[in-house]
């Protein structure tokens, strides 16, 4: 002691004053080392040993005695264990879910069969039901009505009908026309016998489906439009209508045929009103500023190059009904650049360009009359 005393004396002697040697102490070689696994086993003894010190409910008790009585049934073999209460009520789902796998598939095919029954299980019981739904005969006699319905009756017979027109056309020797094809036929023989047929080709027909066809009405009266080739290969657009002596062709319609020639309206509207069919055309650059009063529509002869303008009262009733032909103001419908009308013009009582004339009525949309 007196050696460890001395030493340390001289030890501190070296050292300034204020300042003092501190010695780390060793640890004992005799204190174990614990390992991971002694750690574990240590854990695991101190969790057993709280559960043996604590109280265990009867609920716990009754868990412990279940888990083990189950572990200690799946021990034991097949022929022991067949039978059992357990092994029932695993089968039992399983013998369910074959016989709904098996009835489902008859049950749809057995409904199957008695919706498609029809009338004959039907009219021997009339408590059962009807899966028919049959109208009355009365209901189910529907006629169309309108100025289509000859048309829409039998659609079949007038296209065949309407082309077999075009047939006896071809065939008709030149110069004469064949009896029983022309609408107002001494009204149109008279317009024939003053300008000629109409037309210096004849119609192909010998495929119906290069025809493009389409149906309309112009008040009172329905209309058929067959548009195809002639032996030229110009194209033609002929009106058929149906009165009462049968199915014609509206000759008028089919040519375009105005009062005076096209080349005459601007001579002949200076004494009367004329009738023409033509096309009109409408923009709304074609109102100007400067002329807020009259609304003008370009006119058009079919054939012919000549292009003609004519105005009605800005606002006017008949103003309105012009512009419901291209659909002006309405969102729903597209709008028409050209529409074809049939108008009556005459020379503007101001006076004015030669090509410039005042409609005075709107006769009817398209080139039929009624």
């Amino acid at each position: 002691m007196a050696d460890n005393e001395s030493s340390s004396n001289d030890s501190s002697k070296g050292l300034p004053e204020g300042m003092r040697v501190v010695r780390k102490r060793r640890k004992r070689r005799s204190e174990s080392r614990k390992t991971l696994f002694l750690k574990k086993r240590e854990i695991l003894r101190d969790m057993h040993a709280d559960e043996e010190m604590g109280a265990i409910g009867l609920k716990d008790q009754l868990a412990r005695l279940k888990s083990a009585k189950e572990a200690q049934q799946e021990g034991k073999p097949v022929e022991e264990r067949w039978g059992d209460d357990r092994s029932g009520q695993r089968g039992f789902p399983r013998i369910l879910l074959w016989v709904f796998s098996l009835l489902i598939p008859v049950l749809a095919i057995v409904t199957a069969f008695l919706l498609t029954r029809g009338e004959k299980g039907n009219s021997r019981d009339d408590n059962k039901l009807n899966f028919s739904f049959n109208v009355s005969e009365e209901e189910g006699k529907f006629e169309p009505m309108g100025p289509r319905a000859w048309f829409e009756n039998n659609p079949h017979d007038s296209f065949v009908s309407s082309i077999g027109i075009l047939d006896k056309l071809n065939q008709s020797a030149e110069g004469t026309v064949p009896d029983a094809v022309f609408r107002r036929e001494e009204v149109t023989l008279r317009q024939i016998a003053t300008r000629g047929l109409g037309w210096a080709s004849g119609f192909m027909t010998t495929d119906p489906r290069q025809f493009q066809w389409s149906i309309g009405n112009t008040k009172n009266v329905g209309y058929l439009v067959l548009e195809g080739l002639r032996e030229d290969q110009s194209t033609f657009r002929s009106y058929f209508v149906k009165p009462e002596e049968g199915l014609r062709m509206d000759w008028a319609a089919s040519t375009a045929w105005s009062e005076v020639p096209i080349s005459e309206v601007s001579t002949a509207v200076a004494e009367r009103n004329v009738m023409l069919r033509c096309f009109l055309h409408k923009e709304p650059h074609f109102d100007s500023k400067p002329d807020q009063e009259r609304s003008w529509y370009l006119i058009t002869m079919p054939g012919a190059d000549l292009q003609l303008w004519g105005f009605v009262p800005a606002g006017s009733s008949l103003d309105e009904e012009l512009l419901s032909l291209f659909h002006f103001g309405r969102f729903i419908l597209d709008r028409k650049e050209e529409v074809r009308a049939i108008v009556r013009v005459s020379k503007p009582a101001g006076g004015g360009k030669v090509n410039q004339l005042e409609i005075m009525e709107l006769v009817t949309e398209e080139w039929v009359l009624p």
